[in-house]
């Protein structure tokens, strides 16, 4: 199945974006294991997971301890917390040493910025009490929105993959993790594409046709609902091909 979306925003570009479906074939039984080979970084004693109980062990595990301390604490008056903040920016970022040290290093040792974060997960917390993700320009609206997004980590106006991050954790069900990789899975290698609106226009609905198109295939394996094990399967084609792609250079 391939997808293609005309983009309407700018005169210039008229192309359809064409979004691939590479799942017909996947292997839905290995999808955990096979998941599991490409988190090697992941580190348990991780200083930004220090204050995460119980501490997590893997990927996955922080990933579940992160959608139950989403789910209690946005419900609740103060918001979000600062450690579940860090630890979601590390879920995210743990592959990328530097990208770790230009958030959550800075966020930790940096007084001022956590104070900002602070203030910052309250009022996104707020917002996310009050408002919709079931369509497609509820969505893209609230991750443009810059004025919820003004502290350290998500204030780039590049920031839509650690955005949508925080968004899924959220809205597990609504919001699909938007970033380079899943968009290589299906095609799309444009430079930046996972900093243009018009790809994550294209992206949310594809993510979720790809829920219904395989909803039966899809396995049982944990708190993962269809958008992330979709996510998931396709890390896993990303991370094949790089593998087959490195073996041929040698």
């Amino acid at each position: 199945m391939t997808t293609a979306l005309s983009s309407p925003h700018t005169s210039l570009d008229v192309s359809p974006i064409r979004l691939e479906d590479p799942l017909p074939s996947f292997a839905w039984p290995s999808l955990a294991n096979e998941y599991d080979k490409y988190c090697e970084r992941f580190s348990s004693s991780s200083p930004y997971l220090a204050r995460i109980s119980p501490n997590p062990h893997s990927d996955r595990d922080l990933y579940r301890i992160l959608l139950n301390r989403f789910a209690e604490e946005i419900a609740s008056e103060n918001g979000l917390t600062f450690d579940t903040y860090l630890a979601m920016l590390y879920w995210k970022l743990y592959s990328q040493g530097a990208a770790i040290a230009n958030t959550c290093k800075v966020l930790v040792e940096n007084s001022q910025e956590k104070g900002c974060a602070l203030v910052g997960l309250r009022q996104l917390s707020s917002r996310l009490r009050s408002v919709s993700t079931e369509r497609l320009e509820d969505v893209v609206d609230l991750i443009q929105d810059d004025r919820l997004y003004c502290f350290r980590g998500m204030k780039s106006k590049d920031a839509f993959p650690v955005r949508t991050t925080f968004l899924h954790f959220a809205r597990p069900e609504e919001v699909p993790i938007f970033d380079k990789q899943v968009l290589l899975a299906i095609g799309i290698a444009e430079r930046h594409a996972n900093h243009d609106v018009r790809y994550l226009r294209a992206y949310i609905p594809h993510a979720r046709s790809l829920t219904k198109e395989h909803a039966q295939m899809l396995p049982n394996i944990g708190p993962e609902k269809a958008l992330r094990l979709i996510d998931m399967a396709l890390w896993v084609i990303r991370g094949k091909r790089r593998k087959e792609t490195n073996r041929c250079r040698i």
